[in-house]
């Protein structure tokens, strides 16, 4: 599947109706963390606190985890229809350069 269909997609009857991005900037402190991201599914589920990260080859998401008391991470969320996950991807990562345009233009205007 290309780029488009993930966009055009529900995937399994599931949709992203909703993507709000907070920015949240590391990268002045080392880290990797660029935002956090909640979304809607069908405008009844809400994921909160996912995060976007840069990596060298891009950027990509986190979905939200809680640590243990043993210090490991572990998933709160699992997308385990590779279709899906995609789709949530590229709706998250396309809102966030959105915003990222838009506030570019604020500052050069």
């Amino acid at each position: 599947m290309n780029r488009k269909t993930y966009q055009k997609l529900p995937v399994m009857n599931i949709e992203v109706t909703e993507v709000k991005i907070y920015p949240f900037d590391t990268s002045g402190i080392g880290g990797n963390i660029r935002a956090v991201a909640n979304i809607k599914l069908n405008g009844v589920i809400l994921i909160k606190d996912i995060k976007i990260l840069e990596a060298n080859n891009g950027l990509f998401i986190q979905m939200p985890s809680k640590k243990t008391k043993s210090g490991d991470f572990v998933a709160l969320v699992d997308i385990l229809n590779k279709d899906l996950y995609l789709h949530i991807r590229r709706m998250i990562i396309d809102e966030y350069k959105r915003q990222l345009r838009r506030y570019d233009e604020k500052i050069n205007y």
